[in-house]
């Protein structure tokens, strides 16, 4: 019986260590960002992103199409909450198309991880037409309660 008592543990160990090494997942939809009709025509465009947070590293992966013009930089921003802007914390890889990738890695600080979990971070997507930010895409933990 001892024996079976060790091994469970030990297995509880393990498979907590491997769960905790896999990270924290998150995701998103790239939207056009707020626009008005001036720039209607230049903010289009859709994608979706992934990251996984580990070890206080966040590695982000992506992909777009749709732009009207090519992808100039992607960045990681911390807003307020889901929804308000906020500065860059980060920058990302983006193919130089109207169609590609985003990704790169970041580390984070305790209050940019804080953020994270509260969905206050969010990928900016750049494009020729729309330099100040073409996409947006908010992470969002997709096992986290709506409420």
């Amino acid at each position: 019986m001892k024996h079976v008592i060790v091994g469970a543990v030990m297995f509880a160990a393990v498979s907590a260590s491997a769960a905790l090494a896999a990270g924290q997942t998150f995701q998103g939809e790239l939207d056009p960002v707020p626009h008005d009709n001036s720039t209607r025509d230049n903010v289009v465009g859709i994608g979706a992103i992934s990251a996984t947070l580990s070890n206080g590293t966040l590695a982000v992966h992506g992909n777009f199409s749709g732009l009207s013009s090519a992808a100039t930089a992607a960045h990681l921003r911390m807003g307020a909450a889901m929804g308000v802007p906020g500065p860059v914390i980060g920058d990302l890889s983006a193919t130089a198309a109207a169609e590609g990738e985003i990704s790169g890695s970041i580390s984070l600080t305790a209050a940019q991880v804080a953020a994270l979990k509260k969905g206050a971070l969010y990928i900016e997507l750049d494009s020729a037409k729309a330099p100040d930010g073409n996409s947006w895409g908010w992470l969002e933990d997709p096992g986290a309660d709506p409420r």
